[in-house]
């Protein structure tokens, strides 16, 4: 039946005008003064007939103050004018007569004075029927209750500005639109993320927000935007008691900030810090240290073996680990006895406090505070000492000579008599006058006894030989100390660090010295969470207080697991207990058949990880083209990419494993063909209209409509690394995968049943 025909499509058209055309009057009647609002609205609804009286022309009108938003909320009104809405539910409520008709979009829009939802926000209770309800008996819950009743219609809404079509879906014809969604191209999926979201996908953007959550999810399962959608679900539920500005998302690099920059604001959340793991510690330390970019260290593992990788490998491993941990607590402990005062206060001749009550401030009372804040914090007390007792000392002094003099003017003799009352007069003068100014430097004075150092400079004496030996006791072997201490003393005289520093010195940060409160969250979300350490975690976790933490990551992507992070089950039994752990098993990105590559490579992997479930899309089979030289490699490139681009492909990428390869690439296009290409290596903004070249370690988290993963001399061997980054660079295609290199082992195609690709 052509939509046309429909019943319902003359009065689903009506009901999309005026939905527009209500939105508008909002908006009207929040940036237009009362007299303007009245023109403005006689024009926009004069030719729209509609039929609930509840919502007529003459209400909307009569309405105006009800109209009125904040300006967020007529931000987010103009961003989903265009689709106000993308479905609708018909649910009749157990404990009522009449059926709801609810139409759902990206934000809610209610009539002030009924209170009759026109929109109601996907994040919203009843919208879970949508997600999760079959059409019959459905339940969910709402406020601590749950509510029961019958779902009859659930209908899905193609819109742009007009209405383009409607469907009824049921699990069948649901996955019908999320095919048509996922056979998209890249560069325009991005809004229609939530009216696809899918049941497993919905229970992590629901789950208990009271709690952490670690999700592993594969390639493709669409963590990333999940993660990003749950942020906006907790905003939306707990928005009343938890403001924006105490989340934070630690993002692995800067493309992925942009990225996220447009879809928050999509989801109607912004406000919420967004930086990367490097860039809040250097924030955290006030200070920019120069850090060897992680990149750096994987090619040196990936293109060198020796025993200079084998310690580059265990260093970082020891680094990231919760022995490490221990160690530095040691230190830690070590250094306390450095913030015991050596002597009593005082001021002139009178004591104030005794060692013994200062050491009991610092050790006790204000154990919950980094060791520099509680001498801030005695330093007040003594300073507050000092003020009140001043007056007292004065006294004291003033009582003790009168008396004196007293006894002095009793003596018989004129001269001694004399002398001694002069004398003590002198005293009582020089006395009077001396406290006041000493109790104007007591304090500071005193407060010199104590350590005033930088947080790097106790990073580094920390690697003096015979204290870090002393620490290391029952840790390391006398042998690896050594080892050790050697690497170390190779990055400190270069002044550099490692990434797997930077948890070491977040944690001595929050125990010396603390961090500003405007670095401060209170929940954090985390994605590529497999490239972390467990230290990582646990010194994000204690600084900053809290294990409201979303964790999302894919061991099978670990490119980074030489820091020890192979197992969430740690994670969550060392870390966070209390967390929920969830798994997305399913691919919403690519075909079956280029799925069923990846899993062949993903089999090749040491870890016990799942084989993925791409959702039945199908394409071609990936292809594989075996070139001699580079100049046939531009070639044959050339030809697929101008074929595809005719096909209707948009957004392409030539994956290499290293960054010298790509760069050998970019300069062979430049020379040999006409194909724009632009090279990814770090933190450029990607060009829609270029071919993009970048390496696998960078194109993690991107997808791109076609992929073609190359090798010319760099090939992929059976080492953990090798495997992970071929997988990350398989799985980053939606439609079409190309393989091309001198031989097929170059690409491990050797280990792959060879009738899952073509040989071309």
């Amino acid at each position: 039946m052509s939509i046309q025909n429909h019943p319902d499509f003359e009065l689903e058209k009506e009901r999309l005008t005026f939905t527009k055309n209500y939105i508008d009057t909002i908006i009207i009647a929040s940036e237009t003064s009362k007299e303007q609002y009245r023109e403005k609205m006689t024009e926009a609804f004069q030719d729209l007939d509609w039929l609930d009286s509840s919502l007529s022309y003459t209400n909307v009108l009569t309405n105006a103050a009800f109209m009125e938003r904040t300006a967020e909320e007529v931000r987010n009104l103009k961003n989903i004018r265009s689709k106000p809405y993308f479905a609708r539910i018909n649910f009749k409520p157990n404990d009522r007569l009449k059926e709801e008709i609810l139409y759902i979009g990206k934000a809610s829009v209610f009539d002030r004075e009924s209170q009759q939802p026109i929109i109601v926000d996907w994040r919203s209770p009843i919208a879970n029927v949508y997600y999760d309800g079959r059409l019959g008996d459905v339940e969910y819950e709402a406020e601590g209750g749950k509510y029961e009743g019958y779902l009859s219609l659930k209908r899905q809404y193609e819109i742009n500005e007009k209405l383009i079509s409607f469907r009824d879906v049921d699990l069948t014809t649901n996955d019908e639109l999320l095919q048509e969604s996922l056979a998209r191209s890249s560069d325009n999926r991005l809004n229609e993320i939530v009216s696809t979201i899918q049941t497993e996908q919905n229970k992590i953007i629901r789950a208990d927000l009271n709690r952490p959550i670690i999700v592993q999810g594969a390639a493709g399962s669409g963590k990333t935007t999940i993660a990003l959608h749950r942020i906006s679900y907790f905003i939306y539920t707990l928005g009343q008691e938890f403001n924006p500005e105490n989340m934070m998302v630690i993002a692995p690099n800067r493309l992925f900030i942009d990225y996220i920059s447009e879809v928050l604001p999509e989801l109607g959340v912004d406000r919420i810090r967004q930086t990367t793991y490097i860039e809040y510690v250097q924030d955290c330390i006030g200070k920019k240290i120069k850090v060897i970019p992680q990149e750096k260290k994987l090619m040196a593992l990936v293109t060198e073996n020796g025993q200079a990788t084998d310690t580059m490998r265990w260093v970082s491993k020891f680094k990231g680990s919760f022995e490490y941990k221990t160690l530095i607590d040691r230190y830690v402990r070590e250094l306390r006895a450095t913030f015991y005062p050596k002597e009593d206060f005082a001021v002139e001749k009178f004591r104030l406090m005794t060692t013994g009550k200062i050491k009991s401030l610092f050790a006790k009372e204000y154990h919950y505070l980094p060791y520099y804040r509680r001498l801030d914090r005695i330093k007040k007390v003594l300073q507050g000492d000092v003020k009140r007792k001043k007056k007292q000392m004065l006294a004291k002094v003033q009582h003790y000579y009168e008396h004196e003099i007293d006894k002095a003017l009793a003596i018989k003799e004129p001269l001694r008599r004399r002398e001694s009352v002069s004398k003590l007069m002198d005293e009582k003068e020089y006395r009077l006058k001396d406290i006041p100014k000493q109790a104007r430097n007591a304090v500071n004075q005193y407060m010199k006894q104590f350590p005033k150092q930088a947080l790097l400079d106790y990073y580094h004496d920390m690697f003096i030989h015979d204290r870090f030996k002393k620490l290391a006791d029952g840790i390391l072997s006398e042998k690896e100390i050594i080892v050790f201490l050697t690497h170390q003393a190779k990055l400190q005289q270069k002044r550099e660090y490692e990434v797997e520093d930077l948890a070491s010195l977040l944690y001595l940060q929050h125990h010396l010295y603390g961090i500003n409160e405007e670095l401060r969250a209170r929940n954090v979300v985390i994605d590529e969470a497999q490239d972390y350490s467990y230290f990582q975690f646990v010194a994000l976790k204690e600084l900053l207080k809290t294990d409201m933490f979303t964790i999302v990551g894919d061991l099978a992507q670990g490119i980074h697991a030489y820091r020890g992070m192979n197992n969430w089950k740690v994670l969550v039994d060392k870390v966070f207990p209390r967390a929920n752990y969830l798994t997305m098993q399913k691919s919403y990105r690519t075909t079956v058949e280029i799925m069923n590559v990846a899993n062949e490579i993903l089999a090749l992997m040491e870890e016990d990880i799942p084989i993925v479930e791409p959702v039945v899309r199908h394409g071609e089979k990936p292809s594989f083209y075996q070139v001699s030289d580079l100049s046939e490699m531009i070639a044959k490139l050339t030809e697929r990419i101008v074929e595809q681009k005719e096909s209707g492909f948009k957004t392409f990428a030539l994956i290499t494993k290293t960054e010298r390869e790509g760069r050998l690439l970019e300069s062979a296009f430049l020379k040999l063909s006409k194909i724009d290409v632009t090279l990814l290596i770090g933190a450029e903004q990607m060009t829609k209209d270029k071919v993009v070249i970048t390496p696998s370690y960078i194109a993690k988290g991107l997808e791109f409509d076609s992929v073609f993963v190359v090798s010319l001399d760099d090939a992929y061997s059976l080492t953990d690394v090798d495997i992970k980054l071929l997988y990350v660079a398989m799985t980053r295609p939606l439609h079409r995968l190309t393989l091309i290199a001198k031989n097929r082992e170059d690409l491990l195609l050797d280990w792959v049943d060879s009738p899952l690709y073509t040989l071309l």
